[in-house]
């Protein structure tokens, strides 16, 4: 079922059990606090319907997920339909069911990033493009596009939502759950997310940041924060955040630190 994140926006997820980390947590040493290894490691992807007199779906999960998707759609938008879909960059857990939506909801438009190269694979190319800047009224609510603090393609884009205060953040600030925390909030698991559960998905996801610069990172983080002061954060391959929002922003610093030192990024590869 999806789960209601805010003032009508809701996610809904895809969970994919991960035996190979389910077998390299056991055989370390010193398994993270978070860790159960009585409970599966998940990764997740999710996808974000924005529901005001108008919908914006805003990723659409992997093609594996396509039925799963299908059903929360329906049951959320009922007979109003589907007025928008807004793929953040085109991957398969982020782009791979487009064209079925726009099967399904043949009235929908395909709103995409304006930035970097077209891809023909999803038919991102089709789309109406838009800008950091640009917005679109829902009736009763707001979304804004901004720029991708921490892509990894051009094609990038985030959004926000101005009501609520929600950031989409797509692959940044992701982070593994284990079995039973699926669709769980931040604040409701028996161990929250802190840095050393984050590391262990921006590490492997964004392998580019043990190049990186981080006082650059650093900056581009203060700069998200003053530009947006999010309130809730909903990443796509993370639990949502909901309370403390910034200080979670704060907290990706660390993360930076710690895979540009090289500490953990070393036990990851």
């Amino acid at each position: 079922m999806a789960r209601r994140i805010g003032p009508e926006i809701y996610q809904i997820q895809q969970c994919i059990d991960k035996p190979v980390m389910d077998a390299e947590f056991r055989d370390r040493d010193e398994p993270p606090t978070w860790y159960d290894p009585d409970r599966s490691i998940h990764v997740c992807n999710n996808a974000y319907l924005v529901k005001g007199e108008r919908t914006l779906l805003y990723d659409t999960v992997s093609p594996g997920a396509r039925d799963l998707l299908l059903s929360e759609l329906e049951e959320l938008v009922g007979e109003d339909g589907l007025d928008y879909v807004v793929p953040s960059h085109p991957e398969a857990p982020h782009a791979g069911n487009t064209n079925a939506i726009l099967r399904a909801y043949p009235d929908a438009e395909l709103l995409s990033s304006a930035y970097g190269r077209g891809e023909e694979l999803y038919y991102l190319d089709r789309g109406r493009k838009v800008e950091v800047g640009d917005t679109v009224d829902l009736g009763g609510y707001v979304v804004e596009f901004v720029e991708a603090a921490f892509p990894d393609t051009a094609f990038h884009i985030w959004m926000k939502e101005r009501e609520s205060g929600a950031l989409f953040t797509a692959d940044w600030m992701g982070s593994l759950h284990v079995e039973g925390e699926c669709l769980r909030f931040n604040d409701e698991l028996d161990v929250p997310v802190t840095a050393e559960r984050i590391i262990e998905m921006q590490a492997r996801a964004l392998r580019w940041l043990q190049y990186c610069d981080p006082e650059a990172v650093y900056r581009a983080i203060d700069a998200l924060i003053e530009d947006h002061d999010p309130q809730i954060l909903a990443p796509a391959h993370g639990v949502v955040i909901r309370e403390d929002a910034v200080e979670h922003l704060e907290l990706s610093k660390t993360v930076v630190e710690m895979i540009t030192t090289g500490g953990r990024l070393a036990e990851l590869k």
